[in-house]
C-alpha cells in the first residue's frame, strides 16, 4: 500500500546520527522505523507475535518481464499492510557485481510493515549468467537517457516497470573496484545521492551510521563516502529517475578492494535498509549473510 502524502509530513534528518534517527540497530533484526515518520511500535518478540495478534501480513507477488526470452527476469512486489511510500530496489544491472544482486535478493525477502517495495534482484540476467559487466546491447546502465526512450529492449522493459509503479525512491545496488577518493577513477565505498529533496542529507546520515556502527575502526580506508550528486544528465538508471520523474534515488557502491563478498553484501544491505527506513518504508531487515546465499 502507498500514500504519496506520507512523505510530505516528513522532517529533515540533517544533523542527526542515523542511530538516533531510527532509534535501533538493524543488526538486532527489529522492524525499521523512519526518522521522517512515526513507525509505530516495534514488536520486540518478533513477527510471530505480531501475526498471532491478528496483524495483517504483507502481500508478496512475483511477475516476470520479457517472458520467453533469454533476458526474462523477475520483479518482486511486497505490498505491506500499512500505507506508505513505494520504493524500488535494483540489483544485477551489471552482471559481474555479485554483492549488488545478492543483497537485492535478500531485500526482496524482508518483512515490510508499511509502503510497497518493488525489487528487481537480477535485472541483467544474461550478464549475470556470463559473469560479465555487460549483457546484450552493452552496458545496461548506459541505456537510460533522460528525456528519451531507453535504448535496448531490456532497458525499456525495466523502465516500464519503474513508470508503472511510480516510485517515491529508487536504490541501485552495485560494487566497484578500488575506493572512491583514494584510487583514481574508482567509485567503491560510496553512496551517490540524487539532487532531489533531502536525498543528500539522508545519504550522509546513512553513511555516518554504517561507518560508525559497522565499519571496523581498523579499516579507515573502507569508511563509506558520499559521491557526486546525481542530477539527471547521464544515461544511467538513477539519472533517468531524477531527470524524468524528479524522484530521489541512490547508487550504492561497495568495493572489492581487500573486502570479502560476505562483508560487501552485508554492508550493502545495511545501507539499503537505512535509506529505505529514512524514506518511510518500515521493514524488518535481515542483514546477516548465510553461506548458502553466497553460492547463488
Amino acid at each position: 500500500m502507498r500514500r504519496r502524502t506520507f512523505l510530505a509530513r516528513s522532517v529533515g534528518v540533517a544533523g542527526l546520527g542515523l542511530g538516533a534517527a531510527l532509534g535501533f540497530d538493524p543488526d538486532l533484526g527489529y522492524r525499521v522505523g523512519s526518522a521522517l515518520a512515526d513507525p509505530g511500535p516495534v514488536d520486540a518478540d518478533g513477527p510471530d507475535r505480531a501475526r498471532a495478534g491478528g496483524a495483517a501480513e504483507a502481500k508478496r507477488t512475483t511477475e516476470t518481464i520479457l517472458t520467453g526470452t533469454n533476458q526474462e527476469t523477475e520483479v518482486v512486489t511486497v505490498d505491506a499492510p500499512e500505507s506508505g511510500p513505494t520504493a524500488m530496489v535494483f540489483g544485477g544491472v551489471h552482471g559481474s557485481e555479485r554483492s549488488g544482486y545478492l543483497a537485492a535478493e535478500d531485500v526482496a525477502e524482508w518483512e515490510f510493515r508499511s509502503g510497497t517495495a518493488v525489487v528487481v534482484p537480477r535485472a541483467n540476467r544474461v550478464a549475470i549468467e556470463r559473469g560479465t559487466r555487460h549483457g546484450i546491447g552493452g552496458d545496461l546502465n548506459r541505456q537510460f537517457p533522460p528525456g528519451e526512450e531507453p535504448t535496448t529492449e531490456l532497458a525499456r522493459a525495466l523502465w516500464e516497470v519503474v513508470e508503472r509503479h511510480d516510485p517515491d525512491v529508487v536504490l541501485d545496488l552495485h560494487w566497484a573496484r578500488g575506493i572512491y577518493g583514494v584510487h583514481r577513477g574508482s567509485v567503491g565505498q560510496a553512496v551517490f545521492p540524487a539532487a532531489v529533496g533531502n536525498a543528500v542529507e539522508r545519504a550522509d546520515a546513512a553513511i555516518e551510521y554504517v561507518n560508525d556502527e559497522h565499519v571496523p575502526w581498523a579499516m579507515p580506508f573502507h569508511r563509506f563516502r558520499r559521491g557526486n550528486v546525481i542530477d539527471g544528465d547521464a544515461p544511467l538508471l538513477v539519472h533517468k529517475v531524477v531527470g524524468d520523474l524528479d524522484r530521489p534515488g541512490y547508487i550504492v557502491e561497495a568495493t572489492t578492494f581487500l573486502l570479502d563478498l560476505r562483508t560487501r553484501v552485508r554492508w550493502t544491505k545495511l545501507l539499503a535498509s537505512t535509506l529505505l527506513a529514512q524514506h518511510g518504508v518500515s521493514h524488518r531487515p535481515d542483514v546477516s549473510v548465510r553461506e548458502e546465499s553466497l553460492r547463488r
